[in-house]
């Protein structure tokens, strides 16, 4: 991540911390010079994130629209482009770099395959459930429906454990 850091800030000096004090007093001793233009975009963003407000307009003006929804709000997102990074955010303020974007799309994906999960085990617990009762009634018919449907949705279930396990994997 340093490396990371350096290559993408190009900053204009790099010294060890215990060199921090004398490059600040020698900083402090040069001339200011000329402010910098801040970029309309950094101004706006900057007042979305005071306000938390912004307009889907002016978010047209600053970034174009991407595919990609919100992982905070499921709303529309905008990429940003400035210079060779990439950012997302909402109109509602919500704000990615696309390494986080990354990383949160990939966790959304985990609570949703996790839901997928509890929601097929449930599946599962009520077939059997139904299988069971149907037997105890002497409807074989339906038995072997539910007995069908049941095996259906284990295979149905594995598909999803195997998915968060490779993501886990992955993950490490």
């Amino acid at each position: 991540m340093p490396m990371n850091a350096l290559n993408r800030a190009k900053p204009n000096h790099v010294v060890k911390l215990v060199d921090m004090p004398a490059l600040f007093e020698n900083l402090v001793q040069q001339p200011v010079g000329l402010p910098a233009v801040v970029p309309r975009s950094i101004k706006y963003e900057l007042l979305i994130a005071k306000n938390g407000q912004s307009s889907m307009s002016e978010m047209d003006a600053i970034g174009r629209r991407s595919v990609l929804a919100c992982p905070d709000c499921g709303g529309v997102m905008w990429e940003i482009d400035e210079d060779d990074l990439v950012k997302y955010r909402c109109h509602v303020g919500h704000a990615y770099g696309a390494e986080l974007m990354s990383i949160a799309l990939d966790e959304n994906l985990r609570r949703a395959l996790g839901s997928a999960q509890r929601a097929m085990e449930e599946r599962v617990a009520l077939a059997q459930k139904l299988y069971k009762q149907a037997v105890a009634s002497g409807h074989q018919s339906l038995a072997e429906t539910w007995s069908q449907k049941a095996d259906e949705f284990e295979r149905e279930m594995k598909i999803i454990r195997e998915s968060i396990r490779r993501m886990d994997q992955l993950a490490a």
